[in-house]
C-alpha cells in the first residue's frame, strides 16, 4: 500500500481506522447473519395436518386472566392448550422470554406433541416473534398468531436502548 506513504500521518491514522470500523462492522453483520440462520435451519417444518397444543404467551407483565378465558375456549373446542408464563415479573428482557418459552416449547415436543400452535398477546407476541427467529421456531410452530403486539416499535426501541442504555426498561 505505497499510496499509504503519501499521506501525512493524521490521513493515515484516519483511513486506518475508517478501515478498521468498516472491517468490525462487516464482521458483525456478517456473525448477526449467521447466527440467525443457525436457529432458522435447523430440523424439518412443523406437521402441518396435525394440530398441536396451543401455547399462549402472555403479554408485558404477565397478566394471565384474558388468556385463561381463551384457553378455556380453546379446550372446549377440544384443543389443548397451555400458558406459558413468563420469567419473573414478565417485565424482563424479551430475548430471556424467548429463550424461557423455547425451553417449555420443546419440552411439548419431546412429550410428543406432533407441533404447536402459538398464540402471543400483547408484548407475548413480540416474545413469539423473537422465538421464531432465534430460537428455530418457525419450523417448530405450525402457526404462530400475534394480538396487539407492538412489532414496529420493537426494533426501534432496541435501537434505542442501543444509543442511551440508562433511557429504556429492561423490557423496552
Amino acid at each position: 500500500m505505497g499510496w499509504l506513504a503519501g499521506l501525512s500521518p493524521r490521513r493515515r491514522w484516519y483511513v486506518g481506522g475508517m478501515t478498521a470500523l468498516v472491517a468490525v462492522v462487516v464482521l458483525l453483520a456478517v456473525g448477526r447473519f449467521t447466527l440467525a440462520r443457525a436457529g432458522r435451519d435447523a430440523g424439518p417444518p412443523a406437521d402441518q395436518s396435525a394440530p398441536g397444543p396451543v401455547v399462549l404467551v402472555p403479554g408485558y407483565g404477565g397478566g394471565t386472566d384474558g388468556l385463561a378465558v381463551l384457553a378455556r375456549r380453546l379446550e372446549r373446542a377440544g384443543r389443548r392448550a397451555t400458558i406459558v408464563l413468563p420469567p419473573g415479573d414478565g417485565t424482563g428482557d424479551l430475548r430471556k422470554q424467548a429463550g424461557s418459552l423455547d425451553r417449555r416449547i420443546n419440552a411439548l415436543l419431546r412429550g410428543g406433541a406432533p407441533s404447536v400452535d402459538v398464540v402471543g398477546y400483547s408484548a407475548g407476541g413480540v416474545v413469539a416473534r423473537l422465538w421464531a427467529r432465534d430460537h428455530g421456531g418457525a419450523r417448530k410452530a405450525r402457526r404462530i398468531v400475534t394480538l396487539g403486539s407492538p412489532h414496529q416499535g420493537a426494533d426501534v426501541s432496541a435501537a434505542g436502548a442501543a444509543l442511551s442504555p440508562g433511557a429504556c426498561p429492561e423490557a423496552c
